[in-house]
């Protein structure tokens, strides 16, 4: 098993479609797409593309590492003490 994964940021199969948990929407009719590439570290470390239209929902972090390169578009973070990150395409943000 190489220790180096490419990930295709232009996946070609079926993603899986998903919407947020009702009590995790805030505002819109977001729907979300996902086209998972890779899963290690027991499941701890999940790889792949996501994608989601315009809304708000809440973010509950679990117990996994999470890296986001933005591919288009924009995120708009509020974080609990109200300070607000952006990042456009091209950027990059973690979370433990």
């Amino acid at each position: 098993m190489s220790l180096l994964i490419t990930i295709d940021t232009n996946p070609d199969f079926v993603p899986k479609n998903a919407l947020p948990a009702p009590e995790r929407l805030i505002s819109g009719n977001p729907s979300f797409k996902t086209w998972a590439q890779d899963a290690s570290k027991g499941e701890k470390v999940l790889t792949g593309v996501w994608e989601a239209t315009p809304g708000e929902t809440h973010s509950i972090k679990g117990t996994t590492f999470e890296f986001c390169h933005i591919i288009s578009g924009l995120i708009e973070i509020e974080k609990k003490d109200g300070e607000t990150k952006t990042y456009r395409a091209g950027c990059g943000f973690r979370g433990l």
